[in-house]
């Protein structure tokens, strides 16, 4: 009752803070291939320096409230580099076309598409764009970080299929992943959850290194991956179709659908369905080279807005997967007794719901916003004759109050107050139970509830200092979690953007739902005390300087980035091969990651981006020893080279990494023929892909690993799997060869 009276409350407030104002209106086209102009729906426009701005509709219009401090207007769309056009303060319409320089009517803004960018966002942000997405495969997330050296991405053992990723060397636990700035891919969703975002639904993903804003709360200490889905109000794709097939045996069908329900409300299907229908053991070791895999993945959105007043969008999705592993003759429905007999089974269903809703109260300048999300996650898992059951049920709520002010409105305040709760129930079981598996608080509820605020202060966007900070409750400690976070951007020249963060930042680590990978051995888990929370600094500084080329702007990136943990979970695989020791640190576990990065388009419609990495990543385990963390690779290089013909008929896409050596855990007390060396080799990793493109139609081919590079050895014991040999988790390389595959996307606008 009291959220029903203060809606009307501020419904009531809505309708009294409309004043008259002047409107600068017009519309937003761009040119196709065949030179006609068409309307481009979701362009974002903004008055240089002010939070004043408006999004075109359906039909490329926009209106946008006139200000008087300036008149520079600047233009964005996901897929063109950023551009500013200077208003005569007489004017009152303004046609804009997103094009190449063969249109000279209206006002033309120049512009280029682009695999990815670096946003003006005081936070270092790289966004890849839809076009970045399709230089592969791109299946999902998991497979959408290959061109950049900022997100390792790699498999998690060799029989789950999981893949995981590290930001700054460290495991992606300690990076936030969400969805249109709403925590998604967290607890159960941890191992398996980049394969349930489909690539074929995202229409970017921005990606942040470091400290991230209070805003989110306090888990994200490495990194940021915000992901955006296809909105029906700036899709323009009626219908989309995309079918995939590989020589590995998997397949895809993807259907997007958008409908225009009435003026100001629309709605869009998403559907994702995959099948690894072929059971392959190319290295014969008797186990599967990639778990068979079934998933269904179905969503429905809904945008709905008033514009100056209201907007608000509202996603449910539910996804159902069947993942089987193991031996060839492992089979999930039979009675599997014999010694030469492991199996992999996890099954999953996920239901989510979020919804987001925002009010204007002052024009552009003061707004409430508020976002609701709830998860329910069930995994029941088989490992051989151990069975993992897990359910997560998880209830989000943040709702924040921004107010620009001051002279131009330079002075900007964020506020608000967040709720999350968790209820999470696992049981890891095994036909021999012994005092040394891990026996987690079944079920385990963690309430916290938190207030924050964030100041920043802009000058013309040439310097930005945005101080924040927030304060949690978590009852699973009965602790205070105190969170300061500072990032300042100075941009001295018009091209030179200098950047630092700094701040703190907290973590709950839940051992098993975040470990399963372990699991695929016969290790045994031993807790060796209480866990308390995770709690680490981190400190960076960056330098993005843009310059002019004959094929566009190009631009060179370099940053230094430095964690420091005054308290993490330690999951100590060294000590002892046949277990796995967890436990609070005692020592130092620190990490120093710096990166550069060039991307230049030397001539017209070629860009070449190349890329280094350094991560120093050390930690001392349960022992005391204060090591190089195990399977992170030191150094890593990427050259991506793209080029498309004009009006992108055909483009074509190579990518080569270079992974250096890394060190492996402690296998040397284990017979001769069951251990691995101290360090893995060094390795490269070449993919393609050729896209032809027409009317409607694309058609793409490609090949992955086209250098057939892959880790001998994968499993250890792989003749004996319940000998305490057995071991699958020790993954450093592909372990599958050549892939080919192709594919074809459809698109009715």
């Amino acid at each position: 009752m009291k959220n029903f009276l203060f809606l009307h409350v501020l419904l009531f407030l809505l309708t009294l803070s409309v004043f008259p104002q002047q409107y600068l209106a017009g519309t937003i086209w761009e040119l196709t291939e065949e030179k006609e102009q068409k309307p481009l729906a979701g362009a974002m426009l903004q008055w240089m320096g002010t939070g004043v701005g408006a999004t075109t509709g359906l039909d490329g219009k926009f209106s946008i409230e006139r200000v008087t401090n300036t008149d520079r207007l600047i233009v964005r769309y996901p897929t063109y580099q950023n551009d500013t056009i200077t208003v005569d303060k007489n004017k009152t319409t303004l046609d804009v076309i997103m094009s190449t320089p063969s249109m000279l009517d209206a006002v033309v803004v120049l512009a280029r598409r682009s695999g990815a960018y670096v946003s003006v966002k005081p936070i270092l942000t790289t966004v890849i764009t839809t076009d970045g997405l399709r230089k592969a495969a791109c299946c999902n997330l998991s497979e959408s970080f290959d061109n950049t050296v900022a997100v390792d991405v790699e498999y998690s053992d060799a029989i789950s299929g999981a893949k995981q990723i590290s930001m700054l060397g460290l495991a992606g636990v300690y990076s936030q992943i969400l969805l249109e700035n709403t925590p998604y891919i967290r607890l159960l969703s941890n191992q398996f959850g980049l394969g349930f975002v489909p690539g074929t639904w995202m229409e970017s993903i921005s990606i942040s290194k470091g400290i991230s804003s209070v805003t989110n709360g306090y888990e994200a200490i490495t990194g940021q991956i915000n992901v955006e889905y296809k909105k029906p109000e700036t899709s323009n794709e009626k219908l989309f179709l995309n079918l995939f097939g590989s020589t590995m045996g998997k397949g895809e069908f993807n259907l997007n659908s958008r409908i225009g329900v009435k003026e100001n409300l629309s709605t869009m299907f998403l559907l994702h369905t995959e099948g690894q229908f072929a059971k392959m053991d190319m290295n014969h070791d008797n186990f599967r080279d990639v778990p068979q895999n079934y998933q269904i993945n179905a969503m429905n959105r809904w945008d709905y807005a008033k514009p100056g007043k209201f907007e608000g969008r509202t996603m449910v999705s539910y996804l159902w997967e069947d993942r089987v592993g193991g031996t060839m003759n492992y089979t999930p429905k039979a009675i599997n007794n014999s010694d030469s007999v492991w199996g992999l089974n996890i099954k999953t269903n996920k239901v989510n719901v979020i919804t987001k809703n925002g009010f204007l109260l002052k024009g552009y300048h003061e707004s409430i916003g508020t976002i609701l999300s709830f998860t329910y996650h069930d995994d029941r898992s088989i490992f051989g004759r151990r069975t993992y059951d897990a359910t997560q049920v998880s209830g989000y709520a943040n709702v924040l109050y921004s107010n620009k002010f001051g002279k131009k409105e330079r002075s900007k305040v964020t506020a608000g107050a967040s709720f999350q709760v968790d209820h999470l129930s696992d049981l890891l079981w095994h036909g021999e139970m012994t005092i040394q598996e891990v026996k987690r608080p079944n079920p385990r509820l963690e309430i916290v509830p938190g207030i924050f605020t964030e100041y920043s202060y802009s000058i013309d966007e040439k310097l930005v200092v945005m101080p924040g900070f927030r304060l949690d409750y978590n009852t699973l400690y009965d602790e205070l979690f105190w969170t300061p976070r500072l990032h300042v951007k100075w941009q001295p020249y018009m091209n030179t953007s200098l950047r630092l963060s700094g701040g703190k930042g907290y973590r709950t680590s839940n051992v098993i739902a975040e470990n399963t990978s372990l699991l695929v051995s016969n290790r045994k888990f031993v807790e060796l005390e209480k866990l308390n929370p995770e709690i680490a600094y981190n400190a960076g500084i960056s330098w993005v300087q843009s310059f002019m080329m004959k094929g566009g702007r190009s631009n060179f990136a370099l940053d230094y980035y430095y964690t420091n943990f005054e308290n993490q979970t330690v999951i100590d695989v060294d000590s002892d091969p046949h277990y796995v020791y967890i436990s609070n640190l005692y020592g130092k576990s620190t990490s120093h990651s710096v990166q550069a990065e060039l991307t230049i388009f030397p001539f017209t419609r070629f860009e070449m981006i190349v890329a280094y990495r350094y991560n120093r990543v050390w930690q001392t385990n349960s022992d005391g020893d204060y090591l190089a963390k195990a399977l992170v690779s030191p150094h890593k290089a990427v050259l991506n080279l793209n080029y498309s013909t004009k009006f992108d008929k055909w483009k074509f896409n190579m990518t080569l990494q270079y992974n250096s050596s890394m060190r492996l855990p402690n296998t040397e007390s284990n017979p001769v023929e069951f251990r691995l060396g101290n360090y893995s080799p060094d390795y490269f990793i070449l993919n393609a892909q050729v896209t032809k493109k027409f009317r409607q139609l694309e058609v793409y081919v490609g090949g992955e690993n086209l250098l057939n590079y892959k880790q001998k050895k994968p499993i250890l014991s792989a003749n004996d799997p319940y000998s305490e040999y057995f071991d699958a988790s020790i993954i450093y390389a592909p372990i599958n060869g050549i892939m080919g595959y192709a594919g074809l996307r459809f698109t009715l606008k």
